[in-house]
């Protein structure tokens, strides 16, 4: 898995520039609610899932998706999926959700403030947040594991559990570094 120590300077950066900071992150809920999704300080990991409901490599992910949250949420963990797309409805939104059983609250960033805040490019790309003094922290972005090689190519099984392996290491209270890896799937449409 690589490691950056970029990532979290970068996330730093956004919050010290003006940039979207956690007060002005503006995630909704199914019901268009503000949702304050970050976790504060002492908080146990938040897990952000980006989502379409018409991305196929997401809906395969449903399964694994769910079994991490089962595993994890016993701990604390909060999982969320987060749909980016401004042209999906919450009803779109809720219905995807369930239809693939993911068992995960869905959220929405219609303005791309957690896209731009942790750089996603695609879907499914997860983000890992822990809760410090200083506020959230991003310790983790990139793929959930290595089961897709390219777009279009995948493995029969993954021989890397990215996702899984950082928050065994959360769990465990052991130190990570920032990192990242690379996310194979369907792109998250720039803002017109």
């Amino acid at each position: 898995m690589a490691t950056s120590g970029g990532l979290g300077l970068v996330l730093t950066a956004l919050f010290a520039a003006g940039g979207v900071g956690q007060a002005e992150l503006q995630l909704l809920d199914a019901d268009g609610r503000t949702v304050s999704a970050l976790p504060a300080e002492g908080a146990a990991p938040v897990v952000f899932v980006f989502a379409r409901t018409d991305c196929p490599i997401t809906n395969r992910y449903a399964p694994e998706l769910r079994r991490l949250h089962e595993r994890f949420a016993a701990a604390g963990v909060r999982f969320w999926l987060v749909y980016p797309d401004p042209g999906e409805t919450p009803a779109a939104v809720r219905a995807h959700a369930d239809g693939f059983g993911y068992g995960i609250a869905p959220l929405r960033d219609p303005r791309h403030d957690l896209v731009r805040l942790v750089g996603a490019s695609g879907t499914p790309e997860a983000a890992v947040f822990v809760g410090e003094v200083e506020g959230a922290h991003l310790v983790y972005r990139g793929r959930i594991d290595d089961r897709n090689v390219a777009f279009g190519k995948t493995r029969a099984a993954p021989r890397s559990r990215d996702l899984e392996d950082v928050l065994t290491a959360l769990a465990r209270k052991k130190p990570i570094g920032t990192r990242t890896t690379a996310a194979v799937g369907c792109a998250i449409a720039p803002l017109e």
